[in-house]
């Protein structure tokens, strides 16, 4: 009869282990995240630190969502050395490595209107309430500052519990070459970057970059569809 310690690892759990081996695998020593991005990974690896006296099983799963943020921190270096960010302004890889981390505070609260949106904006651009027609509920936020750019992210979940980060960086567009390749939808250009884990968009709205992280269960069409929902 097996214990607890026994007790098989989920699909969600094997998926973080194997992000942070592959991408341990791309890692490139010597570079340094940005200083906010850092603090924010470091927050979130010490709140999933493991209490002596847990039990295994838990002390396994535990481990491995620390090895899904220990993740994150490796992409924010291997990312920074592919596209060349700089001091004057975030990489597109920076940005989707923020639309990846953790909420941070609560989801901005529904202010409805026509077409709905949420208590959540940079600029003229508000965040939108994708709730009713699409499905998918704002479930938290985050902000952080890279290379001097505030920028701000929602999370959304889907009734198949789903997860993706929408992101939108203050200022002007940012520089750099978006992941992906370029597609026309509606009339305008999106990035639309694919692997086995997940589904990357990259579109400027408003005068400001977005971004849109979901996980690879979720349909390209599908996010490129949320893309353009408000960008007309």
């Amino acid at each position: 009869m097996h214990g607890q310690d026994d007790t098989p690892l989920t699909d969600e759990e094997l998926t973080l282990a194997r992000e942070g081996e592959e991408l341990i695998a791309t890692s490139v020593a010597g570079v340094r995240a940005p200083q906010s991005l850092r603090e924010a990974i470091e927050r979130d690896r010490a709140s999933a630190e493991v209490p002596a006296r847990a039990p295994v099983w838990r002390r396994r799963r535990w481990s491995l969502a620390g090895a899904g943020i220990a993740a994150a921190a490796l992409a924010v270096v291997a990312i920074a050395t592919q596209t060349g960010g700089n001091d004057k302004e975030p990489s597109p890889g920076q940005v989707y490595v923020a639309a990846r981390l953790n909420p941070t505070t609560a989801p901005p609260a529904q202010l409805g209107g026509d077409p709905p949106v949420l208590d959540a904006n940079v600029g003229a651009l508000a965040f939108p309430d994708w709730q009713q027609k699409f499905g998918w509920r704002a479930i938290g936020r985050r902000e952080d500052n890279l290379s001097g750019r505030s920028v701000t992210t929602v999370f959304y979940r889907n009734p198949d519990g789903a997860r993706l980060g929408y992101t939108v960086v203050a200022g002007e567009p940012i520089g750099g070459h978006p992941a992906g390749h370029r597609i026309s939808h509606k009339g305008k250009t999106y990035h639309v970057a694919g692997g086995r884990q997940r589904t990357t968009v990259t579109w400027t709205q408003q005068g400001h970059t977005c971004v849109i992280v979901a996980p690879a269960m979720v349909p390209r069409s599908r996010v490129v569809s949320l893309a353009a929902s408000r960008n007309v």
